[in-house]
């Protein structure tokens, strides 16, 4: 295993999040989300290859921080691979955020129970996580010519 700060390729990070059941995204648009992260953490397999973990922080740079993205390869799920990008995050925000600064995420479950071992809770009962509606068929539309986009690049790399 190998631990990289700098961020993966497009395609790496499109096919992991395929591969981790979050869904494809478009090109354009990932590199465009890569590029704009504050911190990425990836890991690599031993042959330092294939990402299969990453996690990322968006946000302001001052006040507001989001954790996205985290995810693992199903093939290295239960081995400690998200909590390792969990402790790398949580150490970019102690060194670089400040009490008043704002920082939240979005968890599937089971996932809330990972979170909360750094630090993260559920809202309290005065407050509430939305989600803007952006149209459930837009997004279908764009995961699906996404694995279209990923399955071209894979067929063109293996008639090189």
């Amino acid at each position: 295993m190998r631990i990289e700060y700098n961020k993966p390729s497009t395609h790496s990070y499109i096919s992991l999040r395929m591969k981790s059941g979050m869904g494809g995204k478009d090109q354009g648009r990932a590199a465009t989300a890569l590029k704009n992260s504050l911190f990425t953490v990836s890991i690599y397999e031993d042959n330092g290859e294939s990402l299969i973990g990453f996690g990322r922080i968006v946000g302001d740079g001052g006040i507001t921080y989001i954790i996205s993205d985290v995810m693992v390869d199903p093939k290295y799920q239960r081995q400690g691979y998200a909590t390792i990008i969990m402790q790398e995050i949580d150490q970019y925000l102690n060194r670089n955020t400040y009490e008043d600064s704002y920082i939240c995420l979005i968890a599937n479950a089971p996932a809330d129970k990972l979170y909360s071992k750094f630090k993260f809770s559920y809202l309290p009962s005065d407050k509430c996580g939305m989600l803007r509606d952006q149209g459930l068929s837009m997004i279908n539309d764009l995961e699906n010519e996404s694995e279209k986009g990923l399955k071209n690049e894979d067929k063109n790399e293996s008639e090189k």
